[in-house]
Parts: structure tokens; C-alpha cells; sequence
């Protein structure tokens, strides 16, 4: 007889998700308090340094567990912003799955998993990612939300500051990734989920 197939659940991968959710609100109210000047709208700035930590969650934690983290955090960033409750969360999936979408993307285009330690890789998914996201964003408030659009130029902008604090956060991790055991922990936590999506080392 077959032996059945493994859970993906994990109560470790559910710990380190509300982590790194909690992680990435804290990290948006601080950008939005210090960098305040470089603001466009709530949802744009020009450096926008969470955006890095939505790939930081899929490339540790895996397609699954690193959308979730995101969209914890983004549900937790529901207590400050005055949107209505549907609004608030179609924004909160788009945010969450845009880094697994650029992942995905360009791993197929590659043929390859990514390298946490390549920083080829690493700006080559920021950039995708920063342009996605802004898109993607964009297509919601079109359909749901036209008072988000108040400048032609808004998506660039939006590119610019997702890309602009992606890059940052790239050099940060690839540092970490080759001087620390931060990342390898939390990747051989997340080695429980299936099936394994998760860049290589």
C-alpha cells in the first residue's frame, strides 16, 4: 500500500509566517514614518523598503508559507489604514502574491531555480518583481479603486520605489545569506513544506 502523501501544514512554517508578517508591517509603518518625504501616495513611495521583504518571505519560507507571511502582515496593516475592509484586502493579495508571481516567472524563464547567495539573481527579481507588482496594483484600482489614480507617472513611481528598496534589501540578503546562519535557519525550517520551491542556497 502507498504511504499517504505528506501535510504541508506546519506549525513551525505557521510561527515563522506570523514572524515575518509581523516583520514586514513593522518595517512598512517605519518606512512610512523616516522616509515620509519621499511619499507619493499611502501605497506609493519612492523607496519602499517592505517591498523586499515580500521576496525575503517567498525566497526563505516558500511560495506558500512566504505569501502567507505577507499577507499577514498586510492584514495587520488593516488597523491603520481607512479603506473599506474589501478594498484593504484585494490590496493585501496583490501585495502578497506578486512576489510569488515574479518567482515564478522567472525561475520558468531561467529553466533554473534562483541562488539566494547570485546577486544576477537577486536584481534580475527585484527588477521583475518591481514591475509586476506596480502593474498589477494598478489593474486593481482601475477595476475596484479609481481614487488610488492620481497621476499618469504613478506607476513608474511605484516601479521605482519597489525596485529602489528591492535592491537594497538584495545586497542585505545576499550579505546575510553568505555571512550568517539567519536565512539558513529559517530555510531549514521551511525545508518542511512541500513541495520544495524554495531557492538554492
Amino acid at each position: 500500500m502507498d504511504n499517504p502523501p505528506e501535510s504541508n501544514f506546519s506549525f513551525e512554517l505557521m510561527l515563522l509566517s506570523i514572524l515575518a508578517g509581523s516583520l514586514f508591517c513593522g518595517v512598512h509603518l517605519l518606512n512610512g514614518w523616516l522616509l515620509r518625504q519621499v511619499e507619493f501616495t499611502q501605497h506609493i513611495s519612492l523607496i519602499y523598503l517592505p517591498g523586499f521583504l515580500r521576496l525575503a518571505n517567498v525566497l526563505i519560507l516558500g511560495l506558500f508559507w512566504g505569501t502567507a507571511a505577507t499577507a499577514i502582515g498586510g492584514i495587520m496593516l488593516m488597523a491603520w489604514t481607512s479603506e473599506s475592509w474589501d478594498i484593504a484586502l484585494s490590496n493585501v493579495a496583490v501585495s502578497a502574491g506578486g512576489a510569488a508571481m515574479a518567482i515564478v516567472v522567472l525561475q520558468a524563464l531561467l529553466q533554473r531555480r534562483l541562488s539566494l547567495s547570485k546577486l544576477s539573481d537577486l536584481l534580475r527579481l527585484a527588477l521583475l518583481y518591481a514591475l509586476l507588482n506596480a502593474l498589477c496594483h494598478h489593474i486593481l484600482w482601475i477595476l475596484i479603486d479609481p481614487s488610488q489614480l492620481v497621476d499618469r507617472q504613478q506607476i513608474f513611481y511605484m516601479a521605482m520605489g519597489d525596485l529602489n528598496g528591492a535592491v537594497i534589501g538584495a545586497f542585505a540578503l545576499r550579505w546575510m545569506a553568505k555571512h550568517t546562519r539567519i536565512t539558513g535557519f529559517a530555510r531549514d525550517m521551511a525545508m518542511r513544506a512541500r513541495p520544495d520551491d524554495r531557492p538554492k542556497p
